[in-house]
């Protein structure tokens, strides 16, 4: 039947239960309603508790994208109504059981079954080979390393960076050239935006309600791109986390914002050395720096291995000692328990913003143009966060 004649739609619901069967939606309405919040989801914790609703109305879409929206499920742009028929092709697609549970997200505990995730996936936009690309995230966030508790109720505004790398990012066309920040691309979109579904409705980030974050920054509804493998004059980047040439990998970090440098390693450096990276010398962590395919092929061209770009970076992209002090006084000073390689390089006059050249990951990616337009990405959090997961070629359907 044309989409103009549908008026019902058999939606799968998308938000969590908890392993004791209570929906986190009852503890977000909760928060709302302490916060003064309630009007920004109005009908939050208001939904047939059961796993398929039928919504009937003229224009059914329109209507479902409002019910979803007031129920705080969406993340503000419009959603693919997950039909259950499209949620189940998903879930064929994943080789799954729907009810297998893939991991429990914090801070609300909410179980990120196959089937929730597929549903997030279809609201994202996201296509059937997409899906289990998807769960190897979920099993990411959930992981002790990337502290998703931290991540979801911080008063930062750090958000979830997705570096893919290998042949899978041909294969999906993960942008990885001009404008692999930016809007334009179906896979950058879609991936990270369902990452941000799943974790505001089966993990409960809400902002306001759970979230924290004051500011937050347009990386929290998507922030995916690929290692530029076509113009990269150096080992890609899971080579160099030691993962077989012929693999496809998917590499998780956490981004506090991404900061655009027009220049070279100087520029760089001195981006570096600023307040951007408070919170990387604050808890210690990773962090990211992409490099323009002009500028790489430049200092590829002069001799400049990868591994020497972040041992030159490392050694010049320090924050002065006073100028640290300065920024958070003496009673965070004393106060705070920093990583022992800060207090160390404190003393010598100059701090490192990691501990060590291989806490940076050097990605090459953008457009080929005679431009350096590079961009650093600083973290936030503990403990130090990079995981990286093969991505077999069987998830590519």
């Amino acid at each position: 039947m044309p989409e103009s004649h549908r008026h019902s739609l058999w939606l799968v619901l998308p938000p969590a239960q908890r392993a004791s069967g209570e929906w986190i939606d009852d503890t977000l309405k909760q928060r709302l309603h302490e916060q003064g919040l309630i009007a920004k989801a109005p009908l939050a914790g208001d939904f047939p508790r059961q796993r398929v609703e039928v919504i009937r109305a003229p224009d059914v879409w329109q209507r479902a994208n409002q019910v979803f929206y007031l129920r705080g499920w969406t993340d503000g742009m419009p959603i693919v109504p997950p039909e259950i028929t499209i949620v189940e092709r998903m879930v064929e697609g994943s080789g799954l059981p729907r009810e297998h549970v893939v991991a429990e997200l914090e801070p609300l505990k909410g179980l990120a079954t196959v089937e929730k995730i597929a549903v997030n996936a279809v609201m994202a936009g996201c296509l059937p080979e997409h899906v289990s690309i998807l769960i190897t995230l979920v099993e990411a966030i959930a992981s002790p390393e990337f502290n998703l508790r931290g991540v979801q109720t911080t008063d930062e505004n750090v958000a979830p960076l997705l570096i893919f790398s290998g042949t899978i990012s041909s294969q999906l066309k993960i942008n990885s050239g001009f404008g692999a920040l930016g809007p334009g691309w179906q896979a950058n979109a879609v991936i990270g935006r369902a990452l941000r579904l799943v974790m505001q409705n089966l993990g409960g980030g809400w902002s306001g309600a759970v979230s924290l974050a004051g500011l937050g920054q347009p990386g929290r509804y998507s922030l995916c791109f690929a290692d530029n493998a076509a113009l990269n004059p150096w080992e890609p980047l899971h080579v160099e986390l030691g993962f077989d040439r012929c693999a496809s990998t998917v590499t998780l970090m956490r981004a506090e914002t991404v900061v655009n440098v027009t220049g070279g390693l100087e520029e760089i450096a001195s981006v570096m050395g600023s307040a951007a990276s408070q919170f990387s010398l604050m808890h210690g962590g990773k962090i990211a720096v992409v490099l323009a395919p002009f500028l790489a092929r430049r200092l590829a061209g002069d001799g400049w291995s990868k591994a020497g770009v972040k041992r030159w970076l490392y050694e010049n992209g320090c924050v002065p000692a006073a100028q640290w002090e300065r920024w958070w006084g003496r009673r965070t000073l004393a106060t705070h328990r920093w990583p022992r390689w800060v207090s160390r390089a404190a003393s010598g006059g100059a701090i490192q913003v990691v501990e060590n050249p291989d806490d940076i990951s050097v990605v090459v990616a953008g457009g080929d143009l005679p431009i350096p337009q590079n961009a650093y990405i600083p973290t936030w959090g503990f403990p130090p966060c990079r995981i990286t997961r093969p991505i077999q070629a069987a998830a590519i359907s």
